[in-house]
């Protein structure tokens, strides 16, 4: 079988490369090399390359023979939020356990080989040529797991003998698994890159041609047209905060100095989102001078604001944009100015102490609790003890020791000492070894912004009563902010009893205000998406506009962001209808306008593209694209030939005819499929309009027949309908 293809990873090592320059950039040492008609071969190539390219991609910090990968810190952009968490991939088999439960490490079975090291070759050629954050690994991992899984079910003992009908197995396997459609198209697309580089690297004798038969769902951008049903009305309405959350959440502002001192920085932190809808982790990035001072402020010369068209100070607040990992800055708006002044201004006193334990920490080696003892000096466990103020001297001893710090020579079971500057080097080194990723900074080499610099840090355990230490302090991480908002239940491991820690509509209630529902769920990302709906909604920001102010690298998922029914300018659509039409200059009406919209529902691909409400329908034409809702008739332009028209000829063999007509049929038969589901949820119309289109389906199949049909010669014009209708006269 020939092999044509090349490799897209191209790299391959020097041979004598010291530890010391391996920073150097792979682009500077790579080559092409070709796959050979040896299948074995092949394979022998990719995993001699991936061995080499291990030891250069990540430094000599993972084993190539070990099953489990610590990658932490070799990720794109390393999240502030949860930086403690380590990034483990896994070359192991499917559990079988329950989504969300954890398989014990001596419980995993690693892969076996040759599969375990084709799969490590594919993680480290695809972190080779773009750095890869650790959650994409993983989710290749999950699609490696079904394929390995169905290799082992059908007796493949190697790679080679893979087939395309073992990929559509491993699909069958991740929807019994239970997987939701969004998470299907995702393992199909692993899938379908795991075949494509099987088929470009040659490492198998069948061609390995698999498509993923998962269509793209909403959630990433898919799906022809965009429904207006109960189902998708409740999908977008979960994605916006509730209205009773937002007055909630402005009490709380107003009753600042009355809340706990742990909900405070919880507290600005929704408040911020609100006025800037950043994402988590771009918010527990900001430092000491993401904003300006006020006197530095005032000192500012009037910008004109893209929003109201007026001249005034524009505070700009500086941020380390998640998804392109580079520092932005974006517009607050002024009615919002002095509510962020405010809130930065607490978040600073708030973390003031965490960060001097912080600085002390990572600079002088010391924790600020032992300062005033001098570092030669010994104490006894219950001094220790009275300082932390830990429970007893046994819980005293064992946390010393779970932090590397050891009793003093001499010490006896009933007088145990400890040294001070032993305390200090032991929390200290556990303290860098926990903040490993950032403990350079975070951001990138122009702008280092050091740890002790983060106003969102929060000590750990912060939020659970068996905090006491108060010494490793990090951003808000994940868990804290997801019991603030929505709490969590929990089994208690003292008393073995079902127990829950309160969400902040649980624990707080204000009298002007209406009783909210302590259950309901509230995400971050949900104050993102009611600002990006509320740009869309003013018509008052260009789509590139509205992608900046979100920090994106470009307009695509603005539409996924936008939740509102309506379009956002109709005066717009109807001006477009009226220049396709008049295709003159002259200014019409809106009243004619509109009159003339409702007879000449015709729009071009781009107008269409514009105007994101579904109305229920919509054809594809060669003259254009017609739009209609159930409540009209369907068009009569509507490829009448193809409904039965006696007037109707096509000429057999025509290759044009028969692509459009495949075409047309294939287009007709997702509509007919969409106006049923309509048809089902009530729409009215809906049942007229699924008619139509089996009527074209049918058109269509008709006109193609004469392909199969002996009578007819290639090249013979043949009258698809001779008893139809006169459509033309229609």
């Amino acid at each position: 079988m020939s092999k044509t293809s090349t490799l897209k990873l191209t790299y391959t090592l020097l041979p004598d490369i010291s530890v010391e320059e391996r920073d150097t950039p792979l682009d500077n040492i790579a080559r092409l090399w070709s796959p050979t008609q040896n299948c074995e071969e092949n394979f022998a190539q990719l995993v001699d390359l991936g061995q080499k390219l291990c030891a250069l991609v990540f430094k000599g910090q993972v084993d190539w023979h070990h099953h489990i990968w610590d990658i932490t810190g070799f990720e794109p952009t390393v999240m502030a939020r949860g930086l403690a968490e380590r990034s483990y991939v896994l070359f192991t088999q499917r559990s079988g356990l329950k989504k969300g439960v954890k398989q014990k490490r001596g419980d995993e079975k690693p892969f076996a080989e040759p599969f375990a090291s084709f799969a490590k070759a594919l993680i480290v050629t695809a972190h080779a040529n773009r750095p890869i954050g650790h959650n994409a690994h993983m989710v290749l991992m999950r699609a490696l797991r079904y394929l390995y899984e169905v290799g082992e079910l059908h007796g493949c003992q190697h790679v080679i003998q893979f087939s395309p009908g073992l990929f559509d197995e491993a699909m069958k396997l991740a929807i019994q698994h239970g997987e939701k459609s969004s998470t299907l198209y995702v393992t199909g697309e692993k899938l379908s890159y795991i075949a494509d580089r099987m088929q470009e690297l040659g490492l198998t004798v069948m061609p390995m041609s698999w498509v993923n038969p998962i269509s793209r769902s909403a959630k990433h951008g898919g799906n022809l047209q965009s429904r207006n049903t109960p189902e998708i009305r409740k999908r977008r309405a979960e994605m916006l905060p509730k209205t009773e959350v937002l007055v909630f959440f402005s009490a709380l502002w107003q009753h600042y100095d009355e809340l706990e001192e742990r909900d405070k920085a919880l507290t600005c932190m929704a408040v911020i989102l609100m006025a800037c809808g950043f994402r988590m982790d771009e918010f527990v990035s900001l430092d000491l001078n993401c904003i300006p001072t006020r006197d530095e402020f005032m000192a500012y010369e009037p910008e004109l604001d893209p929003q109201s068209g007026r001249y005034c100070r524009l505070l700009k607040i500086r941020v380390l944009a998640r998804k392109r990992y580079v520092w932005d800055s974006k517009i607050v708006p002024p009615s919002m100015t002095e509510i962020i002044f405010t809130a930065i201004e607490r978040l600073i006193a708030l973390s003031r102490e965490q960060r001097d334990v912080c600085r002390m920490l990572l600079e002088q080696g010391k924790w600020s609790k032992f300062m005033h003892f001098d570092d030669n000096e010994l104490l006894t466990s219950r001094q220790i003890m009275e300082v932390i103020g830990a429970s007893s001297i046994s819980n005293t001893i064992t946390t010393l020791k779970r932090y590397g710090v050891m009793p003093a020579p001499g010490s006896k079971h009933k007088s145990t000492y400890f040294k001070v500057a032993d305390i200090h080097q032991g929390f200290s080194n556990a303290y860098k070894e926990r903040i490993r990723p950032v403990i350079d900074g975070i951001g990138m080499a122009k702008i280092k912004v050091p740890l002790w610099n983060i106003i969102t840090l929060r000590f750990k355990d912060q939020y659970t009563p068996k905090e006491m230490l108060n010494v490793f302090a990090e951003p808000l991480t994940g868990t804290q902010i997801r019991d603030f908002f929505n709490g969590r239940d929990y089994v208690s491991r003292v008393s073995g009893d079902s127990a829950r820690i309160l969400n902040v509509f649980e624990r707080y209630s204000f009298p002007e205000l209406r009783d909210i529902h302590h259950d309901t769920e509230v995400r971050t990302h949900q104050f993102r998406h009611l600002l990006n709906t509320i740009m869309q909604e003013s018509d008052a920001f260009s789509q590139e506009e509205i992608a900046k102010n979100f920090l994106r690298s470009g307009t695509r998922d603005n539409k996924a962001y936008n939740h509102r029914l309506p379009s956002n300018s109709v005066e717009a659509a109807l001006r477009n209808v009226n220049n396709a039409v008049f295709k003159t200059p002259q200014d019409v009406p809106l009243e004619e306008a509109a009159a003339l919209a409702r007879r000449f529902p015709l729009l071009t691909p781009n107008e269409l593209a514009k105007d994101l409400e579904s109305f229920g329908s919509s054809h594809i034409m060669d003259i254009g694209r017609c739009r209609h809702d159930y409540v009209q008739g369907p068009c009569g332009l509507h490829y009448a030939c193809l409904h039965n028209c006696k007037h109707y000829r096509r000429t057999k063999g025509d290759e044009q005819e028969i692509a459009r007509l495949t075409t047309r049929r294939n287009i007709a038969q997702a509509q007919m499929d969409r106006a049923l589901e309509d048809a089902q949820e009530g729409f009215t119309g809906a049942n007229a309009w699924y008619l139509h289109h089996k009527d074209l389906v049918d058109g269509c199949n008709a006109a193609l027949a004469i392909e199969e049909d002996p009578d007819h010669k290639p090249g013979d014009i043949v009258q698809i309908f001779p008893n139809g209708r006169d459509s033309c006269e229609v």
